[in-house]
């Protein structure tokens, strides 16, 4: 634990003192601040949720206990009339004629309480009976006519109450309707053999009011069988068929119950989508807390920042100019604190140190300047002792001899051999043209047909606007040298030399192909290295001394990017390409 409390502190050491504060602004105060806060909210969120899931669990109840509640009297209605002795009479009696039935039906309107049973009328009750001397009216029916309708096949063998929803033409309308049927077989006396049937028709919208009313604050969908009974989305639906409930609704809860032998689903969705609005207090805390919490520390920090970081900044600032010929002093040294002083010592020894330079780097160094200069001027003196103007005279004279006696041949040479000496000697600039450099390349490959003889072929290709090129002198002359001693020499037959150069986009290659005896790619590879990595200790080696020098000279240009590729195969050839590129990567001309 020890070694990792001091790598740490081994680490922020090399933070500068403007990063340490943010990182301890991050650690100590932002990470804390969102967790805390991140708590918080989360509390909020789910309380809020959970508050969300109570009131729709709550208006799914609602819906729930309305319809048994809002069935509660029809269906006992019902069961009082299933029970009633006097109706069960009335139906299964046999008149002879329709007027016995009338006088009959008469007296029991008058005993009855009828006219209580539906409320002021508005909902509506049909008993239907197999009996055909009792005529069509009012409350009772005959049921041969009703046999194929969907309700009465709805019914079927149930013994109990049976809850309906249909969508149907009315009696009494000129356009299709919903409607709620409760239906039921009177079949509590088994020794009556007329079958009877109750259908209880029930006000549709009444219903809807009722059960969605206002205090339901969600979106419901109430479903059986997945058609869409009832809905407070989209405005009223009293004229349309019950659809299917689309997948595509997004519910938030949903909640199934059964009623009266059928099965129900009422699918419910929350109005509010944000839980902020459960609250709006709460996002003035929270802003409040986020001001206090996160805006003021930074501003402190910001200020801390600009107190302390700024100024050490300027002091780290005049120090990094230790290494010029002076030290410059701070300016305006502000604030009464420890980092005051310390800038004010550095302009104490700012003084100091700028008189012993003045007194000592100084004086050393003009003192240098002269050593240098009077060596310069004895080495140009040495230099024109040596001053080989003498060989020049005598390869001339040597030549003009030649020329008298007809020795042509001979004197061609002395004349290349002439051309290549003054090139190697001259050296007050390293730098030519290409097209200097190829004048130096043509002599050379001419003395050495005299060596080869027909053994040596050579072609140059220099592009026009590659000739003011500036090369290191004799660079490229190393390279044509390399490819007849250790290719053209060693081959018996013909060989070839070609030098071209063109330009690429913004670069200038130059390529030197040989047909002679190629190299392994063990030889391949050493030589490459020597080229991309020449050095002086390479130099020093010993070997291959004018392949690694020129190699040198050419990375060695200022202004100027140097590559080198190198592809040789053993029989065949070798091919070294140079690559050169300015270093603003403008196009060379």
């Amino acid at each position: 634990m020890h070694k990792l409390l001091l790598k740490v502190e081994k680490l922020f050491y090399r933070v500068k003192l403007r990063n340490k504060m943010i990182l301890l602004f991050v650690f100590c105060v932002i990470i804390p601040l969102l967790l805390t806060d991140g708590i918080v909210f989360y509390n909020v969120y789910r309380m809020n949720k959970i508050t969300k899931a109570q009131e729709l669990s709550s208006d799914a109840m609602a819906i729930k206990y309305g319809m048994a509640n809002y069935f509660e009297y029809p269906a006992a209605l019902i069961q009082n009339i299933y029970k009633n002795e006097t109706i069960e009479e009335l139906l299964d009696r046999q008149y002879e004629r329709p007027v016995d039935y009338y006088n009959e039906y008469i007296k029991f309107k008058k005993l009855s309480l009828y006219e209580s049973w539906l409320g002021a009328g508005r909902d509506r009750i049909s008993i239907y009976a197999d009996n055909d001397t009792i005529l069509n009216g009012f409350m009772f029916y005959k049921l041969a006519p009703v046999r194929e309708e969907m309700w009465y096949k709805r019914l079927g063998d149930s013994d109990g109450l049976v809850v309906m929803f249909v969508f149907g033409k009315d009696t009494t309308e000129t356009y299709s309707k919903r409607s709620i049927l409760l239906i039921r077989k009177l079949d509590r006396y088994k020794r009556s053999s007329c079958e009877k049937v109750l259908k209880m028709e029930i006000n549709y919208s009444r219903f809807l009011d009722t059960i969605l009313n206002d205090s339901i604050e969600s979106d419901v969908y109430i479903c059986m069988d997945n058609r869409v009974l009832m809905t407070n989305v989209g405005g009223a639906h009293f004229r349309e068929t019950y659809p299917f409930f689309s997948k595509e609704i997004k519910y938030d809860y949903s909640y199934t119950f059964d009623l009266y032998g059928e099965t129900f689903t009422a699918y419910l969705k929350s109005r509010n989508t944000n839980f902020w609005l459960y609250d709006s207090q709460l996002v003035s805390v929270v802003v409040i807390v986020i001001i206090i919490n996160l805006l003021l520390p930074i501003f402190m920090i910001g200020r801390l920042i600009s107190s302390v970081a700024r100024r050490i900044d300027k002091l780290d600032d005049a120090f990094e100019n230790a290494g010029s010929e002076s030290l410059t002093k701070i300016d305006k040294v502000e604030g009464n604190d420890e980092i005051t002083s310390l800038m004010e010592n550095y302009n104490v020894m700012a003084d100091r140190m700028n008189d012993l330079i003045q007194t000592v780097y100084v004086d050393k160094l003009k003192e240098q300047e002269m050593d240098i200069a009077r060596q310069n001027a004895e080495l140009q003196a040495l230099h024109s002792q040596i001053n080989p103007h003498f060989l020049f005279n005598a390869l001339e004279s040597i030549r003009m001899r030649s020329l008298i006696k007809s020795e042509n041949e001979t004197a061609e040479m002395v004349e290349h051999l002439a051309l290549m000496q003054r090139a190697n000697v001259n050296w007050h600039s390293d730098v030519v043209s290409v097209d200097e450099e190829v004048s130096f390349i043509e002599a050379y490959l001419e003395l050495q047909k005299y060596r080869f003889g027909d053994r040596l072929n050579y072609n140059i290709e220099i592009d026009d606007s590659c000739k003011k090129q500036k090369l290191p002198r004799l660079s490229i002359v190393t390279f044509v040298e390399n490819a007849c001693v250790h290719g053209i020499e060693g081959k018996t037959e013909k060989g070839w030399i070609f030098i071209r150069i063109y330009p690429d986009g913004n670069k200038t290659i130059i390529e030197i192909e040989d047909t002679g005896i190629g190299m392994n790619e063990e030889m391949q590879d050493m030589l490459l290295f020597k080229m991309n990595n020449a050095s002086l200790d390479l130099i020093k080696t010993g070997r291959g001394i004018g392949m690694t020098n020129a190699c040198l000279r050419l990375k060695m240009m200022p202004d100027y990017r140097v590559e080198f590729e190198l592809e040789s195969e053993p029989g065949v050839g070798t091919t070294v390409m140079i690559i050169i590129e300015e270093k603003d990567g403008t196009e060379i001309a």
